[in-house]
């Protein structure tokens, strides 16, 4: 699940999923990464996780993307933003500022662990296919 972490006017999100995960997901299975309302011929996206190269990342009620890794040994996705917070009720701003897009992308990611497992193990038993002479 997604963090949000505020530092003065930094707002970073922090992807509960490693960023090379998302790239990997991006590559074979793009269609995990978006949020559908509605069945049938009433489906529509509804929010959408993308992966970008360098800056900062963005976050909206679109969709997220996610630029860059944590610095840790995780790796997690991470998005930092600037806003200028108007009030004394920090947690109650950036709930209203990013609050349904931390819900849409928490809805994705929770399915996301088994993608990419299900990817690893496809590319293994192609991998156990191929003989190099």
């Amino acid at each position: 699940m997604a963090k949000v972490t505020v530092t003065g006017n930094a707002v970073v999100v922090t992807s509960g999923v490693a960023f090379e995960d998302l790239k990997l997901i991006k590559k074979y299975r793009p269609d995990a990464l978006v949020l559908y309302k509605g069945e049938g011929k009433e489906k529509e996206p509804i929010f959408v996780i993308g992966v970008g190269n360098g800056g900062n990342g963005n976050l909206g009620i679109y969709g997220a993307e996610f630029c860059g890794a944590t610095h840790d040994e995780q790796k997690l996705g991470v998005i930092t933003m600037m806003h200028e917070f108007k009030g004394e009720n920090i947690k109650e701003e950036i709930t209203d500022f990013i609050g349904t897009s931390i819900l849409n992308l928490n809805k994705i990611e929770a399915t996301l662990p088994a993608v990419v497992e299900e990817i690893k193990a496809e590319k293994e038993a192609i991998m156990d296919n191929v003989t190099l002479v």
